[in-house]
């Protein structure tokens, strides 16, 4: 594998003009940011041919062209690069009238290109961007055929990441609940299926319980089942989500969004290890393995008596905190380059690379939607691409228009903290839809709950939390 580690970054520097080379060496040495003990070696050619010797020779982690070259031009030259190894970036040189040119060879498969006369400060910034991208880009290595990744579509390289591939392997050892702390997207259900996948409740099933999809008046049956006659409705004996789950792990998705009556039953089952059906005066024995997740802060909901403490530190045994993507962007190419191979197969495209400033483009936006917004983002672009390849354009216009879309709704949160942005989107949600209803049915709460689908004492509840200032 390719390592940036104890060796020089290698530059290649393929131009024929004596000062020229010595602006772009001024340049190197007193212009480019990098570490105390980040070393690099210029190497110079005055010709394409004596840079393609160089490449056959030695590493080369960058390289700088000039478009017009004596004998093959650096358009040519590109064109060997990226038949040799796609992941070096090359920038382009060019004097200001051949900046057609240049543009036109970054579609080729160019990282950048500079214009003479150097700005210098102008080119340090464009070189120190491509080093870094080189970087990324060597430092991915995909899965040679038939090798099996430890933790499948886990992708990383990142400390943050290997501290959770770690969390998860002392997860699976002990037999405890365990706690997975992120935001939306980031791959909360696939962890717990990894705590699954290596702990002694493997070959049981995996039962997931979204805590966020229960209707009111079922939530009971859902989660504990119901022996016939219960309820009205009730014709049969009905086994609840967590009975399902008896001898393999219960995932309970999103634990925050629990009504705080369901707390205390999950309690009891946490505690005494049995559940009740809704309508039996029988306990059964649960003997699994308990995993929650939360995008929430529990510990402000334990303190708005939202939460329950006693549930709180009974989850909270183990806890797996997972950092958004925009934490850990050395990620960003890795996990991009798994999508792009796994949706390459299944819509039969021969899409095998990412173009070096498409790269640039995914480590530099935020994420909001973390892992899922990437991997829907590189799924458009592969069904998107023309090419083997997904180009700087086709990531720029998927990004423009994801953050176009979401930039009509969230402008007024951008400003605030994960949590408390998303309970202000909630609560200007609650507000508006309960007073349409109200005005919809001229301030008859009966009706107004009827067309909502609530029953009339939860809807008034919300009324007194969120219209308590209304006029």
């Amino acid at each position: 594998m390719h390592s940036m580690k104890n060796k020089a970054f290698t530059i290649l520097l393929v131009e024929d003009n004596g000062g020229d080379v010595e602006m772009f060496l001024r340049t190197v040495e007193d212009e480019l940011p990098r570490a105390d003990d980040e070393q690099v070696e210029l190497v110079i050619a005055a010709r394409a041919e004596g840079a393609l010797k160089l490449l056959e020779e030695r590493q080369i982690d960058l390289v700088l062209t000039d478009v017009r070259l004596p004998g093959m031009s650096g358009i040519e030259l590109l064109q060997h690069i990226q038949a040799r190894d796609r992941r070096i970036p090359v920038i382009m040189i060019s004097w200001v009238d051949m900046v057609d040119t240049a543009v036109e060879a970054m579609r080729c498969g160019a990282f950048d290109y500079v214009t003479k006369p150097f700005e210098k400060l102008d080119l340090a910034a464009r070189i120190h961007r491509a080093m870094r991208i080189s970087e990324i880009m060597f430092r991915y290595e995909p899965p040679q055929e038939g090798e099996e990744r430890p933790f499948k579509d886990l992708i990383g390289t990142s400390p943050a990441i290997h501290n959770v591939m770690a969390l998860i392997e002392a997860a699976a050892r002990v037999q405890s609940t365990t706690l997975i702390i992120g935001e939306t997207g980031t791959g909360k259900e696939l962890i717990a299926r990894a705590i699954h996948e290596r702990s002694a409740e493997r070959d049981g099933p995996f039962q997931v319980v979204d805590c966020t999809s229960f209707s009111e008046g079922t939530v009971d049956s859902e989660l504990f089942g119901h022996v016939r006659g219960a309820f009205t409705g009730a014709i049969a004996d009905k086994l609840g989500l967590i009975e399902r789950g008896i001898g393999g792990t219960i995932f309970l998705d999103e634990i925050g969004d629990l009504p705080l009556p369901l707390q205390t039953k999950l309690l009891r089952v946490l505690e005494m290890g049995e559940v009740r059906a809704v309508g039996s005066v029988h306990q059964k024995k649960v003997s699994a393995r308990f995993i929650a997740a939360t995008n929430q802060e529990l510990t402000e909901k334990v303190k708005r008596n939202e939460f329950r403490k006693d549930l709180f530190f009974r989850l909270n045994v183990m806890a797996i905190k997972v950092p958004p993507l925009r934490e850990r962007t050395q990620d960003i190419p890795l996990i991009a380059r798994h999508f792009m191979a796994r949706f390459s197969r299944e819509f039969d495209k021969f899409v095998t690379d990412l173009h070096p400033s498409a790269v640039t483009e995914l480590v530099a936006y935020s994420w909001p939607g973390n892992v899922r917004e990437l991997r829907n983002v590189i799924e458009r672009a592969v069904m998107l691409a023309k090419g083997d390849r997904i180009s700087h354009d086709d990531v720029v216009s998927l990004l423009q228009f994801t953050d176009q879309s979401r930039r009509i709704h969230t402008d007024d949160y951008l400003s605030l903290p994960y949590a408390k942005a998303k309970e202000k989107v909630l609560e200007d949600f609650s507000r508006r839809y309960i007073k349409s209803k109200l005005d919809h049915h001229q301030g008859n709460v009966t009706h107004a709950a009827q067309e909502a689908g609530l029953p009339r004492p939860y809807f008034h509840e919300i009324m007194r939390r969120y219209l308590k200032d209304e006029k």
